[in-house]
């Protein structure tokens, strides 16, 4: 067997993860003392700069009394998951300290919706349950980590020092870059770069150890230090960079390989990096075996093994000469051609792990990067020379930092640029299961088999990989009502047609970006082709005016959007009308018994507004709501916005009055599905309006603990009396209802 110990390491890693499937996420300790103002005692691990205060990380932790303050401390509960505490800056302790924290525990946010990152999952796999704001503290002995404390001293000079010498976001871009530090990365360039896949320069990778460390390595060499002392001083430089740097994943791999690279020539023993590359994952889930259940680790590791393994198995056996007596001109060629190659292989290897965890694909990346890794090379080399000149003379460092502005700025224009480009981003939607599993089966005969496979054939094999990858499998009729705290977000998707109805919140903020758009891309939607709008009240409207004021809203188009043909609603909404237009969408109005058929198969979407009547004149905004009733094959429901007793009352009568009840699916044997207007409250959903349309299943979407105290125990009682299945997004989260073989 070929490298027996890679194959161990690799077969140990995924009993592991195997094993984590089924035992799921770490349990966190500190559900129980939510919201409770509690002192604790910790060790401080590590802490990071913010852009209004320090974040310490404790571990060892466990509750105390308050004596703690004053005399001993008595333990009480040991915790197996650390705290984050938020302390202003410079007022925070030493490394390694043993303090006393006293403040408010604040879980961390969990995923309530289809696609939304699960902040609480992260912080657990990575060790830590909770966090304190606000908080005091002090120190219960004088023990600290020296060494720990004077790298956190050295890397908060030399960020100083790199924002002397650049410009503010060029700083931010550097600090990230060369000490692992965030703290001023500016959010549109930290979201441009990752929408065009170059957001992997700002990680501490293989690339620094190789021109910091390596480099070193060789210079001793050269200078005939003994091969031992070479060793021991750059692999302690490394280990103290990556400690300096915060000990990322991507850190912890590329110094754990250079630490093997030096040991080997010490021992006179030739390298294998394949070998490297696998027992530096085994060493990185030994120390943490939930590091498997983040998407970190594995972009780290596929990205190296496309490239060391998946790509030299692609180019084996491949005619690399080249016609022609220019040899230089050629090898350039060469070098061009390899490097696009090695590009294609790590951004196949990588995507999917990049679909499954951004749902969108940046189709111009490979070629990005044929730029922009060769010129990091020079970022890295005159960002490193002016932070150090900088702590001695600003002056020279500011001088020295001018290649780095000017390559940075060309970073921007071809991100750009890419974005502008038609189909700059492929919206694929979370890849199933066994998607995933032919295309890495499909790589993986690649590689066990790569000199028999000839050339052409393999790139056949990597496009068929892609394409299987990336194919959206068709559903039937779905609805969804989005967890948006206290506000409404809801989305049907059916068979080539997708409405929203509403999107916005009163106590979330950035609910486009954090809640709307990554549901949109996990379930693979591009285009919306109706966005219905009932009123505009902030809390049915703010994500939606975000994603207008977005330039590429995105990444997702609209067809058009809907509002309600009231008196006065033109007024209203006149901030969505001229966003609308800046955006190029078109805007109409609907009234009672305006309606669409819409779709691509038999059992297409029907949509009626059944309110307002056109030209409705209300002191209200919230009696002026659309209301929606909406069927696909066997679905029927109704949606109601923020419809009170007076709009419930006027529906009734043009049902009675007028040929609308003709216009409705089957009204007399009842709805699957009612959205029950105003988040609950007791001016909505009246005896008369519940008795007419006898909903199986009545959606209630409010915010947690919110202060209007919605549902009203009233509207509760009604939907208990009538027998209602009630679902509510503030117990269960987002609310899922699809249709699957004609049964709802």
């Amino acid at each position: 067997m070929k490298r027996p110990l890679a194959c161990f390491c690799i077969f140990f890693i995924l009993m592991v993860w195997l094993g984590l499937r089924m035992a799921g996420p770490p349990d966190d300790p500190y559900d129980e003392y939510e919201g409770e103002t509690i002192s604790l005692y910790g060790t401080v691990e590590k802490k990071e700069i913010k852009s209004d205060s320090e974040a310490v990380y404790l571990k060892n932790v466990s509750i105390t009394d308050s004596s703690g303050f004053s005399g001993e401390t008595t333990q009480i509960i040991q915790f197996d998951k650390g705290i984050i505490c938020y302390l202003p800056k410079e007022s925070s302790p030493l490394m390694g300290a043993s303090v006393i924290v006293t403040g408010r525990i604040t879980g961390f946010r969990t995923a309530t919706n289809p696609g939304q990152f699960d902040l609480k999952k992260y912080y657990l796999c990575n060790g830590y349950g909770a966090s304190m704001k606000q908080c005091s503290w002090a120190q219960t002995d004088g023990k600290i980590n020296l060494l720990k404390e004077q790298l956190w001293k050295i890397r908060c000079r030399l960020g100083d020092s790199l924002s002397s010498v650049l410009e503010e976001n060029d700083a931010g871009v550097l600090r990230a870059m060369i000490l692992g530090d965030k703290s001023e990365l500016a959010e549109d360039i930290k979201s441009l770069y990752g929408m065009n896949g170059i957001a992997h320069i700002l990680a501490i990778s293989g690339l620094h150890i190789s021109m910091i460390g390596a480099g070193l390595y060789r210079s001793l060499r050269r200078l005939t230090v003994p091969v031992i002392v070479s060793a021991l001083i750059s692999g302690s430089l490394m280990i103290a960079y990556a400690q300096m740097t915060g000990a990322g994943t991507s850190t912890i791999r590329a110094v754990t390989m250079f630490v093997i690279m030096v040991t080997a020539d010490m021992c006179r023993r030739s390298y294998d990096l394949p070998t490297a590359l696998a027992v530096s994952a085994l060493m990185t889930v030994t120390g943490n075996p939930y590091e498997l259940m983040l998407s970190g680790f594995w972009m780290s590791y596929l990205a190296v093994t496309g490239v060391a393994v998946f790509g030299k198995a692609v180019s084996n056996g491949e005619d690399k000469s080249l016609d022609g007596g220019h040899e230089r001109k050629n090898k350039i060629i060469q070098k061009v051609r390899d490097a696009f190659v090695s590009g294609i292989c790590v951004t196949a290897f990588t995507m999917p792990v990049t679909a499954l965890s951004y749902y969108e694909i940046p189709v111009y990346s490979v070629l990005i990067n044929l730029i922009v890794i060769p010129l990091m090379i020079i970022v890295l080399l005159f960002g490193v020379i002016s932070m150090l000149i900088g702590l001695v003379c600003v002056p020279v460092g500011m001088i020295t930092a001018i290649p780095c502005h000017f390559i940075l700025v060309l970073y921007a224009y071809i991100c750009n640029i890419s974005s502008e480009l038609p189909l700059s981003h492929y919206i694929c939607g979370a890849p199933k299961n066994w998607q995933i599993a032919i295309c890495y089966v499909l790589f993986v005969i690649i590689i066990l088999f790569g000199k028999k496979i000839k050339a052409g054939f393999k790139f056949a094999i990597i496009v068929a990989s892609v394409v299987i990858l990336l194919i959206k499998i068709p559903h039937d009729f779905r609805l969804t009502v989005l967890d948006v705290g206290q506000g409404d977000c809801i989305c049907l998707d059916s068979p080539g047609f997708v409405c929203m109805i509403d999107g916005g919140s009163s106590s979330e903020k950035d609910i486009f970006t954090y809640r709307i758009s990554p549901f949109l891309k996990h379930e693979g939607i591009s285009r919306i082709d109706m966005w219905f709008v009932t009123h505009p009240d902030g809390d049915h409207i703010s994500g939606l005016v975000e994603m207008l004021m977005t330039d590429d809203m995105g990444g997702i188009a609209i067809s058009s959007i809907v509002l309600p043909d009231a008196k006065g609603a033109a007024e209203d909404c006149a901030e969505i009308i001229a966003l609308a237009d800046k955006q190029g969408i078109p805007v109409v109005f609907f009234s009672a018994g305006d309606e669409a058929y819409v779709g691509m198969s038999q059992n297409d979407m029907h949509i009626l507004c059944l309110h307002p009547v056109a030209g409705y004149d209300t002191d209200d905004i919230n009696s002026y709501s659309q209301v929606l009733e909406i069927s696909c094959g066997e679905f029927e429901g109704i949606f109601t916005g923020d419809a009170t007793a007076e709009s419930e009352k006027k529906i009734l009568e043009q049902i009675k009055n007028t040929d609308l009840g003709s216009k409705m699916k089957n009204p007399a044997d009842g709805i699957d599905v009612l959205k029950a207007g105003h988040h609950g409250s007791s001016t909505s959903s009246t005896d008369e309006w519940l008795k007419f349309v006898r909903p199986k299943k009545v959606i209630i979407s409010c915010g947690k603990n919110n202060p209007y105290g919605h549902p009203h125990r009233e509207v509760l009682d009604r939907l208990e009396w009538m027998g209602c299945d009630i679902l509510r997004t503030d117990e269960m989260g987002a609310v899922v209802i699809g249709e699957d073989n004609d049964s709802l």
